[in-house]
């Protein structure tokens, strides 16, 4: 794979059709707004500062709105807003980004080689490219060029077979939304299983497949840089 085999394992797990969200990318920092410093509590109990314009910094705060008086009045009322916005954050992990089958003799074979957790405060959209059955590498026609590839998941061998098998090809026309849930704020765990079919018709030979899955976060803040994941260098 070019880059990571992911949430296949979770195909049938809380998956409805991605649709375009219109989700509210943050309101702007109010005109003179002004950066403080911050601190954040480490595993130590310890307070750390994060100091001002820190791009990489877990979180900013700015200060605006002064306000004073000064007359012979009664009482004053000091309108006060504490506004918070928060960016979704995603944690994954996978046990293998590749599978390496050495097969001796004809048949139909199944493997779990690989653990996947995934972990979000939000929903995420999955697309799924270039899956395909694994095709013969060398020179040559061989006499049948692909190998029969299928994915499913589960903890058990039986559960995967109970939830089925998807045709690799069949994933590209399959792009998902994870929604947003309290198992998904927690983490979804599971197990991803291969299937293939090895005819007597497979040339001895190398096969492989490559493919990418795009794991998109659908509640992005506008004060968030998409590319590193960390504060814009210029806050609005």
């Amino acid at each position: 794979m070019k880059r990571i085999i992911v949430v296949l394992a979770l195909m049938a797990v809380l998956l409805v059709p991605a649709a375009a969200l219109a989700y509210n990318p943050g309101v702007a920092l109010p005109s003179g707004a002004t950066e403080v410093e911050t601190w954040y509590l480490n595993e130590a109990g310890e307070w750390v500062s994060q100091g001002t314009e820190n791009a990489a910094a877990l979180a900013r705060c700015w200060s605006s709105g002064p306000a004073q008086g000064a007359c012979n009045k009664e009482s004053w009322v000091i309108n006060f807003t504490h506004h918070a916005s928060v960016a979704q954050w995603i944690e994954w992990s996978i046990g293998g980004t590749r599978w390496d089958w050495r097969i001796r003799k004809p048949g139909t074979y199944a493997a779990d080689c690989i653990n996947f957790s995934l972990k979000s405060n939000n929903d995420v959209a999955i697309n799924y490219d270039g899956f395909a059955d694994l095709a013969y590498l060398e020179q040559g026609e061989g006499v049948k060029q692909t190998i029969d590839t299928y994915y499913s998941y589960g903890a058990t061998l039986a559960e995967a077979e109970a939830n089925g098998w998807v045709r690799a090809s069949d994933l590209n026309n399959d792009d998902d939304l994870i929604e947003d849930s309290a198992a998904l704020h927690a983490g979804l765990n599971t197990k991803l299983w291969n299937k293939i079919v090895v005819e007597n018709c497979n040339s001895s030979c190398e096969y492989e497949d490559t493919a990418t899955i795009t794991l998109t976060l659908q509640n992005m803040k506008h004060w968030i840089d998409p590319e590193t994941g960390n504060f814009k260098s210029v806050q609005e």
